[in-house]
């Protein structure tokens, strides 16, 4: 952009600007920061074609019969099972004695008990798994907390110092624009992922507080390198199990956030040119704020009084006609500086309205 901002304004006197820029020194900077979090999603789709695997692995566990053999007196047996009487045979030393008619009488026997139980390897490679997914997501969502930091700011800054009418004046400007969240994806494909990424949770909540992890909470984590049983290897839902669990792995030594700050400066030919002009126009709406507030009365009103007297002195005037021509000087200046005032409000207004769109413009082109 080179458009020069003081042909903008109409009626500026140019040689009294050139002269108010020569004059001035000034500094500025012009800057556009961008700091955006970028997260990797490709979890998402995994995590979410997985799942029913892993639903149908906690529905159905895999079982296996525990059995524990112990030798007890006879008188605690409560049951004698075929494999008690096969131990007693081949173990005559715990007869204690046989009957004329051939009865045995044990001391002791052997007693068998069988509990059913899913405290097996597999199944604690899928409670292990599912407790890592459930830390992983946690993880992810502060990560797209962070994501919705993403911030972009430009900001102008204006030092600026002149002697003016024997006057040090001094000039400080600062201007910023901010907009958070500056992501272009399709708001569109951004619920979907948002819906997936509940629906998973939900689940993972609920895997979480299953029967099947309450009873294994006690049981040994496995760790990589996982065991490929034939289970493992062969049945589907546990295929599917296994590459998420090499996935996660991978997934995470990868990082999956990147940050990434940008600084771009924000300068073209003019730029300098128009933040002195902005300066000079700042000076003036002061300038002007001063006469018209505070303007110098006593001098103004004795200038008036010292012309009234040198007339009113005079033989020959009339008092009707001097009241006349004060109120007709009066109503003229009165207006005069009323159509100036209007003038220099005027051209501030337009300059500013200028200044902004002209801005806003050259940001967009330096985008």
């Amino acid at each position: 952009m080179n458009m020069d901002f003081s042909l903008l304004v109409k009626d500026i006197p140019k040689d009294d600007l050139e002269l108010f820029l020569k004059k001035t020194n000034g500094t500025f900077t012009a800057k556009k920061n961008v700091n955006k979090v970028a997260v990797d999603y490709g979890w998402v789709d995994v995590l979410n074609e997985s799942i029913p695997y892993l639903d149908n692995i906690i529905r159905n566990p895999r079982r296996f019969i525990a059995q524990e053999e112990d030798i007890i007196p006879i008188e605690k047996t409560k049951k004698v099972s075929e494999e008690s009487i096969k131990h007693l045979a081949t173990h005559t030393q715990l007869i204690q004695e046989v009957d004329d008619d051939g009865t045995v009488k044990p001391l002791k026997l052997l007693n068998i008990f069988k509990e059913e139980t899913i405290d097996l390897y597999e199944n604690r490679f899928i409670y292990s798994l599912i407790t890592n997914l459930y830390v992983f997501l946690r993880n992810q969502l502060t990560y797209q907390e962070e994501e919705q930091e993403n911030k972009e700011e430009k900001r102008i800054t204006y030092e600026a110092s002149t002697k003016m009418n024997g006057e040090d004046v001094n000039f400080s400007m600062s201007i910023s624009a901010n907009k958070f969240d500056t992501t272009k994806e399709d708001p569109k494909l951004v619920e979907e992922r948002n819906e997936k990424i509940k629906n998973i949770k939900d689940i993972l909540e609920g895997f979480m507080a299953s029967k099947f992890m309450k009873t294994m909470a006690n049981a040994t984590p496995v760790r990589s390198p996982i065991r490929k049983t034939n289970v493992i290897l062969k049945e589907q839902n546990f295929i599917k199990a296994l590459a998420l669990w090499e996935f996660l792995e991978k997934y995470q030594i990868e990082k999956p956030i990147k940050r990434e700050e940008e600084e771009t400066v924000l300068n073209y030919k003019n730029l300098e040119k128009n933040l002195g002009v902005t300066y000079y126009m700042n000076y003036n709406l002061l300038e002007d704020t001063v006469k018209s507030g505070g303007q110098d009365k006593m001098s103004y009103g004795t200038d008036i009084i010292s012309s009234v007297r040198q007339y009113a002195r005079k033989f020959n005037v009339n008092e009707l006609d001097l009241k006349k021509e004060i109120e007709k000087e009066i109503k003229l200046a009165t207006k005069y500086k009323e159509e100036q005032i209007t003038s220099i409000k005027g051209i501030y207004k337009t300059f500013l309205d200028s200044n902004k769109s002209r801005f806003d413009k050259a940001i967009s082109i330096l985008k």
